[in-house]
């Protein structure tokens, strides 16, 4: 049964995000990290095809869709603005760019990833607790926080020292953070978005600098609030 698509106001940023079964891992090496995003920049967009139908195709096949069916602001569902995979669970900081859309991209993006995984591991069911879960920011002071909470997340369980911590989250390959702090090209987030919020926190490094201050200021990273349940 399709899922029936929640009211999401254009006007705000959401934090959505969701879990592995039983809190299982759902991202088992790089080749799973990089299916989810790249299953993600397909579904940012209506599409006629779903993305296992895509991928089955040859390259003169995939050419062909691609002019048929262009990227375009009519067709566009969400805005990435920030996102990170851990092992058993993924952020995405979005906003709405379509009546309709988050819900469509969300339940798009949850059923492509599990029916690739569970053919690769030869399982049935559910990978994800339900369906996805939201917070509605409605707030810039909000909304930085998410971000950074987002960006921090491939250091909760670290126990490197600082300087090793600071190299690892600039580093993490599955995080928007490089991309906030321009020292990796833009992949999925919506460059425009993120170049006004980095702006006013007065620049990439000033933005470096907020993030890093709560790992200095809070061992913990403060994630006490938001963790997933």
């Amino acid at each position: 049964m399709p899922t029936k698509p929640r009211n999401f106001d254009p006007n705000f940023y959401h934090h959505t995000y969701n879990c592995g079964v039983e809190k299982r891992s759902v991202f088992l090496n790089e080749k799973d990290y990089q299916r989810f995003l790249d299953t993600i920049a397909y579904y940012l967009h209506d599409q006629t095809l779903s993305y296992a139908q895509f991928q089955d195709l040859n390259e003169e096949a995939k050419n062909a869709y691609r002019q048929l069916n262009p990227k375009g602001l009519a067709t566009l569902r969400v805005k990435i603005v920030a996102y990170c995979l851990m092992p058993n669970h993924f952020h995405l900081l979005i906003k709405p760019a379509k009546e309709g859309g988050v819900t469509r991209f969300a339940s798009d993006i949850a059923n492509s990833y599990t029916r690739y995984f569970n053919i690769k591991n030869e399982r049935v069911g559910n990978l994800f607790q339900g369906t996805f879960k939201t917070k509605e920011i409605t707030n810039d002071a909000s909304f930085l926080q998410v971000s950074r909470y987002i960006h921090l997340n491939p250091l909760i369980s670290s126990q490197t020292n600082p300087d090793g911590r600071l190299k690892k989250l600039e580093n993490y390959p599955y995080s928007s953070y490089a991309e906030w702090i321009a020292v990796r090209n833009p992949q999925l987030i919506d460059q425009e978005e993120v170049d006004t919020w980095v702006k006013r926190t007065g620049g990439a490094e000033k933005y470096r600098h907020f993030v890093e201050a709560k790992m200095s200021k809070d061992p913990a990273l403060g994630i006490e609030a938001l963790v997933l349940e």
